[in-house]
């Protein structure tokens, strides 16, 4: 979790065996060859087949450079081939991975492609700054390699830069003969996504304090955080009685980062819809009437649901395709404050969210970059009873289903069968003075014994044909 003035804002959870795949390199192998997605399909080893499209091939990577055009996916790879490959996104509900066979190592101060053909800075680094980081990544690259300077490469000496770039290169060499004799599929590289997350996130952060319960955790970070981590920030270990996640009201953060509700301060609220396509947001106006007439109601509503809407986003670390279904608003420039103070909240955001606009519908859309699952993906788990859809199957249909199994015996060599079922199955099932029961009794020709039996949603089974 993050915080700022005393306000829960981010949170993440790394639990074992549900850790990211993001950033780990693989050698896989490829299984299908989908020409008309443009796309092949590779075993590495996790499950599901990873998703690689032909733009994040090294042979796309250079015609675009180049200004030629893309080489279509059959002609990057074939089915049976061996392929190193990384991942760039995490499965999300059906959809595999998604991988690139443009391979990225991560330095402190920049980024190598062996197979990359570019030379990227970073735009925070100022004009004259990045002039000389992008003239030495040229000067330096082999012509197949890329290169891209972070904003931390313009306070660092060039002899600096020069040795992480060869220790990068090193070390994809001893990556790439491992992959010579190793079989597959098979992990070649694994990035400990709780340690390099953390300290990503305290070079981007301002000045604070990071408090731990493990004294083991806090000096494995201490050695990988360099001078400028350690000047801004304090590492203390948590040595208070209580549990330090109920200290610190995390329970309470998860709790309300689940909920399908979430209030604002006036009265009104969202409705949060998460599915594996997109993220669905109803503004309601609730129980919040305001003082002034009705569309500076509906305006001063709206924006404070933009507001709230941006830091729910990254609470839940929701991605993908987003809607916002806010309160309709008649006048254009009602609707550009509203996305003017989206835009605002979502500046301290550091997952990269690009707002499209207001719809014809008036329904405001917006993408937000996908690499981790969202909260409630590690946190929650389909119900086994409704299977993630919200809902279960009602009584009346429970006793449908066995009045229709019910009818299978007919032909079975038996005269009395027992059926274990819930208060509200039985009794929809037995009808008023148990009229359904007898009528099917005598069709049958067989006496049904009901026992009503407790369970946690309308439910039934047959126990006995005797």
């Amino acid at each position: 979790m993050y915080r700022s003035h005393n306000e829960i804002i981010g949170l993440y959870t790394y639990q074992p065996g549900e850790e990211s795949l993001t950033g780990n390199i693989y050698l896989g192998r490829v299984v299908k060859v989908q020409k008309g997605l443009g796309a092949a399909f590779v075993d590495f080893g996790q499950g599901k087949n990873g998703y690689l499209h032909e733009k994040d091939f090294p042979q796309n990577v250079q015609a675009y450079q180049s200004g030629d055009d893309p080489i279509p996916i059959g002609k990057c790879v074939h089915e049976g081939q061996k392929i190193i490959v990384q991942v760039i996104k995490d499965e999300v509900g059906t959809k595999g991975a998604r991988l690139s066979a443009v391979v990225e190592l991560k330095g402190e101060h920049l980024v190598y492609m062996p197979q990359g053909y570019y030379v990227a800075v970073s735009k925070k680094a100022g004009d004259e700054s990045r002039k000389v980081l992008r003239r030495l990544g040229n000067e330096w690259k082999q012509p197949e390699e890329g290169i891209v300077m972070r904003t931390s490469a313009a306070e660092v000496r060039e002899a600096e830069l020069q040795g992480e770039l060869d220790s990068l290169r090193s070390r994809y060499e001893s990556l790439h003969r491992v992959s010579l004799r190793a079989k597959c599929p098979s992990l070649l590289s694994r990035q400990d996504s709780f340690y390099e997350d953390l300290h990503e996130q305290l070079k981007k952060g301002e000045a604070g304090r990071i408090v731990f319960d493990e004294y083991d955790t806090l000096l494995q970070m201490e050695e990988m955080s360099g001078e400028g981590v350690k000047e801004s920030w304090s590492f203390e270990l948590y040595q208070g009685n209580e549990n330090i996640f109920k200290h610190y009201d995390v329970f309470a953060a998860w709790e309300n980062a689940l909920k399908k509700i979430v209030w604002l301060e006036n009265g009104a609220f969202l409705v949060i819809e998460a599915t594996e396509a997109m993220v669905v947001v109803d503004v309601n106006s609730g129980k919040f009437t305001g003082k002034d007439d009705l569309e500076q109601t509906i305006l001063q509503t709206n924006k404070l649901a933009a507001k709230e809407m941006a830091k729910q986003l990254t609470l839940r670390n929701l991605s993908g395709m987003i809607l916002i279904d806010f309160i309709d608003m008649k006048k254009d420039s009602h609707r550009k404050e509203v996305q003017a103070a989206l835009y605002d909240a979502l500046r301290s955001d550091r997952q990269r969210t690009t707002i499209v606009g207001f719809t014809p519908l008036g329904i405001l859309e917006l993408t937000r970059k996908r690499t981790r699952q969202p909260l409630a993906a590690y946190l929650t788990r389909p119900c086994s009873v409704c299977k993630g859809t919200g809902r279960e199957r009602s009584p009346e249909t429970m006793a449908f289903e066995l009045e229709r199994e019910l009818w299978e015996s007919e032909g079975m060599e038996c005269s009395e069968i027992e059926v274990e079922a819930t208060h509200d199955v039985a009794t929809v099932f037995a009808g008023a003075q148990h009229i359904h029961l007898q009528r099917l009794e005598k069709a049958l020709n067989k006496k049904i014994n009901i026992k009503e039996m407790i369970h946690d949603h309308p439910y039934y089974r047959i126990t006995k044909m005797i």
